[in-house]
């Protein structure tokens, strides 16, 4: 199975992993599946980072590879076609950063492992990541 996290499941997968439901677990674990992080991810790490709103033990530039490195997670970049499909979306949901993911799922086909409720108002795949 392909699968896009969100940016908090990431977060989650790296520093509280027991806050991850039992499947989400499960499907980070098993080897047949490809986990994919948004660019988009990256971007709001970097953020809220200079903002000091999330201490990393490092930089973002080298922390986060090295954590999708160590989760077995391959980068997902943002392209052209990503950011036309966002104009397409409903507003259902205000944040940038989690509409670019909506639209990447969408057009790569990709399961969303998320927690956030307001993408179950999407056509997706969603990934429940609580339990």
């Amino acid at each position: 199975m392909k699968i896009l996290i969100d940016t908090q499941i990431f977060l989650w997968a790296l520093t509280a992993p027991n806050r991850l439901g039992k499947n989400a677990q499960e499907l980070f674990k098993s080897r047949e599946n490809q986990l994919y992080l948004s660019s988009a991810s990256s971007w709001e790490i970097c953020i809220k980072t200079a903002l000091n709103k999330l201490p990393l033990p490092e930089p973002p530039d080298t922390y986060i590879p090295s954590r999708m490195a160590s989760l077995n997670i391959l980068p997902l970049a943002i392209k052209h076609h990503h950011t036309f499909r966002v104009y397409q979306l409903p507003l259902h949901h205000r944040d940038p950063f989690d509409r670019i993911l909506i639209a990447q799922a969408q057009t790569e086909k990709l399961h969303l492992m998320s927690a956030d409720g307001q993408f179950q108002a999407y056509e997706i795949d969603l990934l429940w990541g609580l339990d």
